[in-house]
């Protein structure tokens, strides 16, 4: 297992690397900068756009707090940890994992560890849910309303397909933290071991908040909708006028492509490769769409370096407090 960790995450990048190279020479490189200079002072509108995701994001991750458990925390310290530990996952090779951990040890004295521990579990499982609810309804559209209107019947059997996957989403997460089963216990000990205080955090919220879950997948389902709107301006500026609907279509496939290349460190060539392949997809120029990628990429990575320097700033912080503490006294030394 440690040896294929070891040359996964190389492998997967130089096929990331090379997948954006090829499509950077099949589009050629000079035609594209000439897209991307064209774009101009549009990047002084989509980079600070990102801020209203994070926000919606932080909205969706206080409601995973148990009420009054978030202490004296405030929304700008749940949306400051929230760009911090987006950042750690965006640029490490964790799957999405890692800037979870961080997320609890930046938030300080505001409130107790059991409820920040907790509330990360929690907002993971509905961000999860959310992700899920958002590409079912996303795909959904796009074969009744895009690309081939249903009649009733087959309507009727679509959304019930649809609703029996968000209820098996649903189930999955509610099942999750119950108690496994004999044979799981038997077969998975040493996993279930250690996931019981995760499961136990996550029976709890559920079973005390059920509304606040559903708030909190709502928040985090709207985050997922606003990268839309960026899709629609980050078009507009580059002279190819989308309509709310495309702009909708191009996001839902998105977040499927993002939810099958989640392995990929900093999404290397999966954010061009998925644009270009999706406007080819829904008619559009595909150049266009890896120029899209290739603008949104960019964005990504600014928001995931502020990131990564919220955290290192954080752990200097820890580190000069941890310096500027006495030494703890020697013990006396025994009579001769």
């Amino acid at each position: 297992m440690r040896r294929a960790r070891a040359w996964f995450t190389p492998v997967v990048l130089i096929l990331g690397a090379a997948t954006f190279a090829f499509l950077l020479w099949g589009f050629g490189p000079a035609r594209v900068w000439e897209r991307v200079a064209a774009f101009g002072w549009g990047f002084a509108v989509v980079l600070p756009f990102q801020i209203f995701d994070h926000m919606l994001n932080a909205a969706g991750w206080g409601l995973a707090f148990a009420p009054g458990a978030d202490g004296r925390l405030r929304f700008r310290d749940l949306v400051r940890v929230r760009i911090a530990g987006d950042g750690v996952n965006y640029l490490t090779p964790s799957a999405s994992v890692a800037g979870e951990f961080v997320r609890p040890g930046m938030l300080g004295n505001g409130a107790a560890e059991d409820a920040k521990v907790a509330s990360v579990v929690v907002a993971k499982a509905a961000q999860a849910a959310a992700q899920a609810l958002f590409v079912l309804l996303g795909l959904f559209y796009l074969l009744h309303w895009k690309f081939y209107a249903l009649s009733g019947r087959q309507l009727a059997w679509g959304a019930a397909a649809m609703l029996l996957i968000l209820g098996g989403v649903a189930a999955a997460i509610v099942l999750s933290a119950c108690e496994p089963p004999a044979w799981a216990l038997r077969r998975f000990p040493e996993a279930l071991a250690r996931s019981r205080p995760v499961r136990l955090l996550l029976r709890e919220y559920l079973r005390r908040h059920p509304g606040r879950m559903a708030g909190s997948v709502l928040c985090f389902a709207l985050g997922y909708a606003w990268g839309a709107v960026e899709v629609w301006l980050i078009a507009f500026f580059l002279g190819l006028p989308l309509a709310a609907s495309a702009a909708l279509a191009v996001e839902f496939l998105s977040n499927l492509v993002d939810a099958m290349a989640f392995m990929v460190p900093a999404k290397i060539g999966t954010q061009e490769a998925g644009k270009t392949a999706i406007f080819a997809g829904l008619g559009l120029p595909p150049e266009a769409g890896f120029t899209l990628g290739l603008i949104r990429h960019a964005r990504e990575l600014a928001w995931a370096a502020l990131g990564m320097s919220l955290y290192a700033a954080h752990q200097r912080r820890l580190s000069r407090g941890a310096d500027a503490l006495p030494p703890s006294p020697e013990p006396a030394a025994r009579a001769g």
